[in-house]
């Protein structure tokens, strides 16, 4: 099925306060305000449905994009197939090699909802390095920077495929309740990447008994993916299933999402901590370590 062609965008008008100049500081943390204000007054401020094609894998186009709020998934072409990469959230940024290199878009990027973007062109970015050389630095920091994440993902993906020659097992998801957010998001991603998890918020029936599924859950699983954090650490319920599974021999891999204290019998236990590197290069660990369990 080819894929949706995108809409016409909304242009979205700039608030006080505005939010976009705040993910732009994210972006450019060296830039000074100058040359933040320079690149936020020269970018296209719009809004796109869910299902929208942002940029297509192996055209020359000349965009760069900014995401401001909102979700995209990232695309590629493998033996005829359109295969999921990744998912793209605030703040992340794409189409920098288009203006640098004018080189062919390397994947396939559509709106998983409505998602607002900042858009810079071709022309709106030769106004901005004739005024702010600057930002043409900037950008090749990046492109050089998602360059390692990406190689550095690549050598878990061959290290994977390694070591694979049975299907991973059912993967069992402990975490605190306050920690909702961060771990649908974290099972999201795993379940893109055909990894089988079982999680809470998904797999319990509301007409049968919560306790009895969690059981019966624990015990079908064969790897726990435990989300630590202060209120996973506090918690009875997580203590009480991290613990089982250790005393069942299973193996236990520790996504850290908040610094906390390390209870000691799972300090021994290495750790993916996504407290201290980048999101998805961390979540590319945590799918490396499943895969080869």
């Amino acid at each position: 099925m080819p894929s949706p062609e995108p809409s016409l965008p909304t242009q979205t008008p700039r608030p006080a306060g505005d939010a976009a100049l705040a993910v732009l500081r994210a972006v450019f943390p060296t830039l000074s305000p100058a040359a933040l204000r320079r690149l936020r007054r020269s970018a296209k401020d719009v809004t796109q449905p869910a299902d929208t094609t942002l940029c297509h894998e192996g055209e020359v186009e000349d965009a760069f994009y900014i995401i401001v709020d909102g979700m995209a998934d990232v695309y590629k072409v493998t033996e005829g197939q359109k295969v999921f990469i990744n998912h793209l959230g605030p703040g992340a940024q794409f189409g920098d090699l288009a203006l640098l290199l004018d080189v062919p878009r390397t994947a396939t990027i559509i709106t998983s909802e409505t998602t607002r973007l900042l858009v810079v062109d071709r022309a709106a970015f030769d106004e901005l390095v004739k005024a702010r050389p600057e930002i043409a630095v900037e950008l090749s920091r990046m492109v050089l920077k998602r360059f390692l994440v990406q190689e550095e993902k690549r050598l878990l993906e061959i290290a994977r495929l390694k070591k694979r020659d049975t299907p991973p097992p059912k993967v069992f998801v402990s975490y605190a309740r306050v920690d909702e957010p961060f771990v649908t998001r974290l099972a999201n991603g795993l379940i893109k990447q055909n990894i089988d998890v079982w999680l809470d918020r998904y797999r319990i029936e509301p007409a049968k008994s919560w306790a009895r599924q969690i059981g019966e859950a624990l015990d079908r699983c064969g790897v726990m993916l435990l989300v630590l954090s202060p209120a996973s650490v506090a918690s009875e319920n997580v203590d009480d299933e991290w613990n089982y599974f250790l005393d069942t021999k299973r193996p236990v891999v520790v996504a850290r999402l908040k610094a906390c204290k390390v209870p000691y019998r799972l300090s021994k236990l290495q750790y993916v901590d996504f407290a201290g590197q980048d999101y998805d290069q961390a979540l590319a660990r945590v799918a490396a370590t499943l895969n080869t369990l």
